[in-house]
């Protein structure tokens, strides 16, 4: 902040500049240290109207008064300026102080993180269904909330500049939501790689100079997905329950190992995403809610059976908030005795894994049916497919030892 007693603020009415009918300007000199800054205030008065002394005009006419009254604000408007730049983090100098006044600081006006983030939402939420699901605008939504309630949390701000971004900025967001938002490390790393996204466009856009991300590595930790082998598949398959709920749950969890879909593409599957084509084979063609990518799944028997057990009903599976049926399969898996955890999205991995791949599906036909982007996310199914292979067959090494 400017330092009071090398600041000093005046007017001033200067001799040699009066006009043909007697008047000058009056200007504003302003000096920091040794720095000395005079521009005009527009205004100009009578030379001998003019008390050098006390810096106003003499009298208490009508223009006299207005005179006054105007060179009062003028002082209150440099010192707002002041205010500004040195909320901003500005080093104020004498001459920054006038162009401020003048308007002339663009820098005052320079963009925040947050600003950015907020409008690199506003552009995905106009493309959606464009290219752009509402899943993923939802995710760019919930981050932005997350990046604001941590700017809030550790600086008591609302929000920062871009200029104040760097790789300790980044490393503290991180370590934030691990310990107070409580992610997992690549539930952090998601986020992160959403603020990464907004500052390259800031980079790009020149809005930046230097881009704090590119020192700074995002490494996703390898998570193998749980999903059932054949022999708990058949488990849950053969499982009998009296209760409805559990009974709906295993149907529910059962359609999607034959079909691969999410907890949220089962809720909105609806009767036009079913066609049959001239083989006679029916087939569900549905866009996936989360990436907007056209899943195509040749309806298998056991699941046309369970569309048909439901048929007439509201939706055409019954449907559980995503809490309930994971507390239902949790009871699932406990009274068919398999040990491990199963959630509904385990049924998905059942799907890409035991049911396809296993048996000898292509990669690249899983990865449509999947509604994959790229065979890529396809593979790590694969890599589970052989591991599990191979520990079955390990299983079996001190059986067969050719003696």
């Amino acid at each position: 902040m400017i330092n009071k007693s090398i600041y000093n603020l005046s007017f001033i009415v200067r001799p040699s500049k009066v006009n043909k009918v007697g008047k000058a300007p009056i200007e504003v000199l302003i000096t920091l240290g040794e720095e000395r800054v005079v521009f005009s205030t527009g205004k100009l008065v009578a030379l001998e109207s003019w008390n050098k002394d006390k810096q106003c005009v003499r009298g208490v006419n009508p223009e006299a008064v207005s005179l006054n009254e105007y060179l009062k604000n003028m002082r209150v408007r440099i010192y707002d300026e002041e205010l500004k730049l040195v909320k901003h983090g500005f080093s104020v100098t004498a001459t920054l102080l006038r162009d401020a006044l003048l308007n002339k600081v663009e820098l005052i006006k320079e963009e925040t993180i947050l600003g950015i983030y907020r409008k690199h939402n506003e552009l995905q939420y106009k493309q959606i269904g464009m290219g752009i699901s509402k899943g993923t605008y939802a995710n760019s939504k919930h981050g932005l909330n997350l990046l604001e309630k941590f700017i809030n949390d550790t600086y008591n701000r609302d929000d920062v500049f871009l200029r104040e971004l760097n790789r300790d900025f980044i490393e503290e967001f991180r370590i934030w939501l691990l310990t107070e938002h409580h992610l997992s490390h690549n539930g952090a790393v998601k986020y992160l790689a959403l603020l990464k996204k907004v500052v390259n466009r800031a980079v790009a856009n020149n809005k930046m100079s230097f881009n704090p991300f590119a020192t700074y590595r995002l490494e996703r930790q390898t998570v193998s997905p749980d999903f059932l082998t054949e022999e708990e598949l058949r488990k849950i398959i053969n499982f009998n329950s009296p209760l409805p709920r559990l009974e709906q749950t295993r149907d529910m969890f059962l359609f999607a190992c034959y079909t691969g879909l999410s907890y949220i593409d089962v809720k909105t599957l609806k009767p036009e995403h079913l066609e049959r084509d001239k083989q006679g084979r029916m087939w569900i063609k549905k866009h996936r809610v989360k990436t907007g990518v056209l899943s195509r799944i040749p309806l298998l028997p056991s699941a046309k059976m369970l569309l048909d057990k439901y048929a007439g009903n509201e939706t055409l599976m019954p449907i559980f908030s995503p809490k309930d049926i994971n507390l239902f399969l949790k009871d699932i898996a406990i009274l068919c005795n398999i040990d491990k955890r199963v959630t509904y999205h385990t049924a998905r991995h059942t799907f890409a894994s035991t049911v396809t791949l296993a048996n000898n599906v292509s990669l690249i036909v899983v990865s449509k049916m999947l509604g994959h982007s790229n065979v890529r996310m396809t593979e790590h199914y694969a890599k589970l497919v052989d591991t599990c292979i191979g520990e079955e067959m390990d299983k079996l090494m001190n059986t067969y030892t050719g003696e």
